[in-house]
């Protein structure tokens, strides 16, 4: 029997050397590939969402309750829950006087915005009127007087309680979103009112 020559097979061993070589580093390749793989980053940043959507619920519903309380214990102001945040119904008595845009207890809206201060997120204040039309004076609808009431509260809360105006939006609604029915005295109480939005987001 021939006995083969050694360097007739070097050729073929240097190919599946590198060969092999080439298998290595694809196989090494894949591997990372996997180990830092999209789709389980998906899945924790999907997981830590969860997680931080459930625990900040949660610290919106601490912040709901507890300004809810303190409000409460004001006396004269409707705290309830929204969507998001809260909202305050302060009645036109309690704020201003008949017709007038001019501030009339600025010591509890004083206190209020104290309170609102530590408040997160931000604070719409909305105008209300009942649908009687204003009869002279210094405005000539209810829609001018709404939104200079909701106005004159911004620039308080931004003035004299220090909140950020940042945080403040005004808007005023006349007589278009009704507590109750304008047909009775007592309805058209209810509906000269500011709101106030706390948001939490």
């Amino acid at each position: 029997m021939k006995n083969r020559h050694p360097q007739k097979e070097l050729p073929t061993r240097t190919w599946q050397m590198s060969f092999n070589d080439l298998l290595t580093v694809l196989l090494t390749f894949f591997i990372l590939l996997v180990s830092a793989s999209s789709i389980q980053i998906n899945k924790v940043q999907d997981l830590s969402v969860s997680a931080a959507g459930a625990f900040g619920s949660r610290v919106n519903e601490d912040q709901k309750n507890g300004l809810i309380r303190t409000i409460g214990a004001m006396g004269g102001i409707n705290a309830y829950p929204v969507s998001g945040g809260v909202s305050l119904i302060l009645p036109e008595a309690l704020v201003y006087r008949s017709g007038s845009a001019d501030i009339l207890h600025q010591d509890l809206l004083k206190q209020l915005g104290q309170k609102l201060k530590a408040a997160a997120g931000s604070i719409r204040v909305e105008g209300h009127t009942d649908s009687i039309p204003i009869a002279g004076g210094a405005f000539p609808s209810n829609w001018e007087l709404s939104t200079q009431r909701s106005v004159n509260v911004v620039k308080f809360l931004a003035a004299e309680c220090g909140i950020d105006p940042a945080k403040l939006s005004a808007a005023g609604y006349a007589d278009s979103k009704p507590m109750a029915s304008n047909e009775s005295p007592e309805g058209r109480s209810l509906n000269r009112r500011v709101n106030m939005i706390i948001s939490f987001k």
